[in-house]
């Protein structure tokens, strides 16, 4: 029987991040914090080897992109808080930082034991982060579907002016000698 954590990806657990290490000898050396949110037990920082790089691709690329402004990978919680206040207030925020959850997708995906360090509420807190965002990938989908509706109805009408500009039936003879020779004077024949 195979482990719940090697068939769905434990990686995407971790709370993983990258940084420049600033102290001696290690100055400019990039470094990289690996832990589960909501666990202060079991936190690991190194220098950055080649296989956390290629273990981690999503937080090695946000750790170069940050230079471009970039900060989280996914919804930052924050942001969520401004959206829906009543779904998760400012005390359910302090107290996700202070685990280590960056973002709603940490929140979503967060294993049993995770949402556990959360504390009462916490499976609800985790059901309402996923409804989140499911709902901002639904208005997204709407969005998306109402623009391609319109240009579909845009696509549509010209289609009508064409077909209406259009005569019925088949061009006479003279009709279709003069296009054919103006064509063939066109392209230089």
């Amino acid at each position: 029987m195979s482990l719940d954590s090697d068939v769905n990806n434990a990686d995407s657990h971790l709370h993983v991040e990258f940084y420049e290490n600033t102290k001696e000898p290690y100055l400019g050396v990039p470094f990289v914090i690996i832990m589960a949110p909501g666990d202060k037990t079991s936190i690991f920082d190194q220098p950055a080897s080649e296989d956390h790089k290629i273990r981690f691709p999503r937080q090695w690329f946000h750790f170069q992109s940050k230079t471009n402004g970039a900060q989280y990978i996914g919804t930052p919680l924050r942001k969520w808080h401004e959206d829906e206040s009543s779904e998760l207030n400012e005390a359910q925020l302090v107290e996700l930082e202070i685990l280590r959850f960056q973002t709603v997708d940490q929140v979503a995906t967060a294993s049993d034991s995770q949402i556990q360090r959360v504390g009462m509420g916490g499976l609800g807190l985790r059901e309402r982060a996923r409804a989140y965002l499911n709902k901002k990938a639904n208005n997204t989908a709407s969005l998306e579907l109402a623009e391609t509706r319109e240009e579909l109805s845009e696509l549509k009408a010209q289609i009508a002016i064409l077909m209406a500009a259009r005569k019925p039936g088949r061009p006479r003879k003279e009709e279709a000698d003069e296009f054919d020779n103006a064509s063939v004077g066109d392209t230089g024949h």
